[in-house]
């Protein structure tokens, strides 16, 4: 069948189809992208999820245009005159006059002529034409723009911008259970508040044992060490009714021999003030400084004491239950 249609006419018939395409096509979307509930976990198994709220922004710009960019360009105009440059030849029919370069003279062998004078003959000319070449032709064989036609290139740039906001609202149908869940998880804050606070008692109570026992014992941080602070604020003091072994200093007593002109007098000094007194002590001072038969005149005639001098008067008297010896 191919060599048959090749050779039908001497023409090739055989098919050869060619198909060309192109294009461009340039797809912009805005994707709005619906998350799970924000969820929120109080510990002990208890979550909770609420309304959810997304707002996205967003902008779009873009831009398409060409570089460099001409709104208008300048186009030669050339003059493409042509009318000559070529010659041929042509037979024309002209009139057989006198006057004419062309006048035909001749005659025949009969003598007559061939051509009388106002006959048409025919005659061939030279006629200039044109060859394909413009007329106007500048130096050296270029030819030269006579004028610039200002021709508009009809650029166009594409710009698009878009701006705006997604948003989407996610709200629980069921506010029973989302009512449920928020109590759970205050009960569980709450328990987890108390937990927090009883192991925090636990470790200042002992911290305050520890420390009690070490200063009982003289173990303490030296003050200028990083951990003096440790137990700095524990304060180790008296079991209550108990009374450690401690010592006084009592002043030497002085005493004068009475004269006989007048009664006898003595002198003492009594301890200062600012020693503290137990409450037992202070009882029995002041049962010892009633009045009784068994002191000297010199006492009862002293005056009363304050109760910051107890202590003293209570040493004082023990002394004074021996009688003076009296002077020889």
């Amino acid at each position: 069948m191919k060599a048959l249609a090749e050779g039908v006419g001497g023409v090739s018939a055989t098919a050869n189809p060619i198909a060309n395409s192109s294009g461009s096509v340039t797809n912009q979307a805005i994707q709005v992208l619906q998350g799970p509930y924000v969820t929120n976990t109080y510990g002990g198994g208890v979550s909770c999820q609420g309304s959810t709220f997304n707002l996205t922004p967003y902008i779009q710009f873009a831009d398409s245009r060409k570089d460099p960019w001409e709104d208008f360009y300048d186009e030669p105009q050339y003059n493409m005159t042509d009318v000559s440059g070529k010659t041929t030849k042509q037979t024309v029919t002209v009139k057989n006059y006198p006057w004419e370069e062309w006048y035909d003279t001749r005659t025949k062998a009969d003598g007559t002529r061939w051509f009388p004078d106002g006959e048409d003959i025919q005659i061939e000319i030279d006629v200039d034409g044109a060859d394909g070449v413009p007329d106007i032709v500048g130096s050296g064989g270029t030819m030269t723009p006579t004028w610039m036609k200002p021709i508009r290139t009809d650029m166009k740039a594409n710009q698009s911008f878009n701006a705006g906001l997604s948003a989407t609202l996610s709200i629980p149908l069921n506010r029973k259970f989302q009512k449920q869940c928020h109590e759970a998880a205050n009960a569980q804050i709450v328990m987890q508040t108390q937990l927090t606070a009883n192991k925090r008692l636990d470790f200042e109570i002992a911290r305050l044992k520890n420390c009690g026992e070490l200063m009982k014992a003289g173990i303490m941080f030296h003050p200028k060490s990083p951990y003096y602070a440790v137990c700095a604020d524990v304060v180790v003091t008296t079991p209550g009714g108990k009374i450690l072994p401690h010592e006084h200093q009592l002043p030497e007593l002085k005493f004068t021999p009475p004269s006989t002109s007048e009664q006898p007098s003595e002198q003492r000094s009594l301890p200062s003030a600012s020693e503290v007194v137990p409450v037992e002590i202070e009882q029995e001072v002041s049962s010892l400084t009633s009045p009784s038969p068994s002191l000297s005149p010199s006492l009862s005639l002293a005056s009363r004491p304050s109760g910051a001098d107890l202590l003293g008067v209570w040493q004082v008297g023990h002394s004074w239950s021996q009688p003076p010896q009296s002077p020889q």
